[in-house]
């Protein structure tokens, strides 16, 4: 019975195979093959109209229909025929998935005939074998004229290997003129090193790294323009800078603005004003601003500590014109000392006391005051000040008999109390002469008249009064801590 089982079994398996077999064999059939890929059309919009003549700047339109699929992206390309010149320029065949495209078409003649293609491509490749054409004129297009506005030729500015907080590097400012187009970007090189730098605002800072070694020596920065148009100017500005690594090798240099004369009272001669200074700060150099001028970059950067004294009874010092020589200082790394006499109106011309200073400017940013009060120019207030943080008593110099007279009468007049800024330290207060009003006192007494800043780059030490009259003992002793602070 088993046996029998096994067997039918057996058969049965033989069975459905000749029947797979069968089928396999008879039922196959062919199929119709596919249809082939049919190409895409492409057409172009009718602006600009065939055969205008317009400018180098334009706009195309098109698009592109597929019967048996879908179109995926375009090739254009363009061929530009100078009808003056005779020559040809053919350009590479660009991809784009966009349906329009503003150009600037190269126009370098007097009058371009410009043949454009686009062509669609669809879902298996399949471009179009006919491209779409536009053809139509343009008039030269000009290239914009490139200038530096800053710095000057052969201005020679100081350099850090590094930048800081308050050094950031080279500021180059510049601009164009285009006369059929606007200008829309600017590329700078300096040194004649690597590619352009493209940048759509009119200025650049310079950091060290830009630079080709040394960074103390003459360094060319050139700058070019482009137009909406494409085209850049063909010939760059160009200017050539002096740079200084400041070395800070020498300790002290003095610029001398204190003017003798009848504006300051007992100092008929420069000789008097210089060995003032000289016994107190013992410099490595004076200079005369009046004479001399302000010394190049290469040697102000070899001195760790400017002194710049305004000593006499005016409200138009010239270190009010000279800012920029001052932040270039500081910025660098230098110290500053100023002393004169009606110094922070030199910084502000034209302003009355009391008077508030904004943040942005000179006197608050760099000299760390915020506001500023005089006292007045008559009957003068001002006998002594009171030392703070170190700094010792200091009183007027008895021996100038010239300040016991008419308009001083034993005091000093338009001295400065000043409302200081952020991080500083009051050195010195304003005491009052024995005869002073209340009204005057009420305003000015034990106000502070002179100020410390140390900084993480630079430090700065201001007088709202002018040191010269100073009792010279005195004066010694805050020489020296003036000294000690700073150097």
């Amino acid at each position: 019975m088993v046996g029998s089982m096994k067997k039918n079994n057996k058969l049965y398996k033989i069975a459905i195979l000749l029947i797979g077999l069968f089928l396999a064999v008879c039922c196959t059939y062919s199929t119709k093959p596919k249809d082939p890929n049919k190409l895409p059309n492409t057409t172009v919009a009718n602006i600009p109209v065939d055969g205008d003549t317009i400018n180098a700047y334009v706009t195309i339109h098109w698009d592109g229909e597929d019967s048996d699929g879908y179109v995926t992206s375009y090739k254009y390309r363009y061929i530009t025929y100078h009808l003056t010149k005779g020559d040809t320029v053919v350009t590479d065949w660009v991809t784009t998935n966009l349906t329009s495209k503003t150009i600037a078409f190269e126009s370098s003649d007097e009058l371009n005939f410009q043949h454009f293609e686009v062509k669609a491509i669809d879902n298996e490749g399949g471009e179009d074998p006919t491209p779409a054409v536009k053809e139509f004129y343009t008039v030269k297009a000009y290239s914009p004229e490139t200038y530096i506005v800053s710095p000057q030729e052969n201005q020679d500015l100081f350099i850090l290997p590094q930048t800081t907080d308050w050094w950031t590097g080279i500021k180059v400012v510049f601009g164009s003129k285009d006369r059929d187009g606007e200008v829309v970007e600017y590329g700078y090189r300096v040194d004649g090193q690597g590619d352009w730098t493209w940048l759509e605002d009119t200025m650049a800072v310079l950091t060290p790294d830009e630079f080709a070694l040394p960074l103390t020596g003459t360094h060319v920065i050139e700058v070019v323009a482009k137009d909406n148009t494409g085209i850049v100017d063909p010939t760059p500005a160009t200017v050539q800078i002096v740079l200084f690594e400041p070395t800070f090798d020498k300790n002290i240099l003095i610029i001398d603005e204190t003017k003798e004369g009848d504006q300051t009272p007992g100092f008929t001669t420069d000789a008097q004003v210089d060995s003032f200074y000289n016994e107190l700060f013992n410099p490595d150099t004076t200079i005369d601003y009046f004479t001399s001028g302000l010394p190049p970059k290469h040697i102000l950067g070899r001195y760790k500590l400017l002194i710049w004294h305004s000593d006499y009874n005016f409200d138009r010092h010239n270190i009010g014109n000279e800012k920029d020589y001052i932040i270039e200082y500081l910025q660098a790394g230098g110290k500053l000392v100023l002393s004169g006499w009606r110094i922070i109106k030199s910084f502000d011309l034209g302003a009355s006391f009391p008077q508030v200073y904004e943040s942005e400017s000179f006197l608050s940013e760099y000299l760390h005051v915020v506001g500023a009060n005089e006292s007045p120019s008559v009957d003068g207030a001002f006998a002594w000040a009171r030392g703070r943080n170190g700094y010792p008593d200091i009183h007027l110099n008895k021996e100038i008999r010239a300040i016991n007279d008419f308009p001083y009468f034993g005091g000093l007049t338009n001295v400065n109390i000043i409302t200081p800024g952020a991080f500083t330290r009051v050195i010195y207060r304003f005491q009052c002469k024995e005869t002073t009003s209340d009204n005057i006192r009420s305003v000015f007494q034990d106000r502070p008249c002179a100020i410390r800043y140390l900084g993480s780059s630079f430090d700065i030490i201001l007088f709202g009064f002018p040191i010269l009259y100073i009792n010279p003992d005195e004066a010694k002793l805050m020489a020296n801590k003036i000294l000690e602070d700073l150097l």
